[in-house]
């Protein structure tokens, strides 16, 4: 089997990348911990495959086209990354594969919900990818959603 792979940077993370529509190749533990090994493999933070939704077990209720099937470098399967989505939104205008709607957006399928990542320009006048990760617990029943002016140089 051979695959093309794509060498994915994005704020201090790396990923292998590489599209797969129909979700056909084995993505076992031993196939992504060899992808992302450094010292045998490409290297990197994360393997994730580009596959149609409609590819993927448990995606039925996303509006997105594309699956971001992201797997930790361990192999094991993980829900989201931050980085790695933004990266993925990337790839996916590099390939050719989505076309950003009206408002310069686009829709990424995840293990935790679709992700709307907004595509447009920073200060350097480079792409800049945003997307909202939406609120985060810690324990059963404390939500943050934000925390502003923290001062850890004390």
């Amino acid at each position: 089997m051979q695959l093309r792979i794509t060498k994915g940077h994005g704020t201090g993370n790396d990923f292998v990348l590489f599209t797969d529509p129909d979700a056909a190749v084995d993505l076992t533990d031993e196939r992504v911990r060899w992808l992302a090994d450094r010292h045998v493999g490409v290297g990197a933070d994360g393997v994730i495959r580009a596959a149609r939704a409609s590819s993927i077990e448990g995606t039925e209720s996303t509006t997105a086209v594309w699956f971001m099937d992201y797997r930790n470098a361990d192999g094991s399967v993980s829900e989201m990354c931050g980085n790695g989505v933004r990266v993925f939104a990337k790839y996916l205008l590099d390939e050719q594969l989505v076309e950003p709607d009206a408002d310069g957006a686009i829709e990424i399928g995840t293990r935790a919900g679709t992700k709307r990542v907004v595509i447009g320009v920073d200060e350097a006048g480079a792409d800049a990818f945003t997307v909202s990760m939406g609120d985060f617990t810690i324990g059963d029943d404390l939500a943050l959603v934000s925390a502003v002016g923290l001062d850890v140089a004390r």
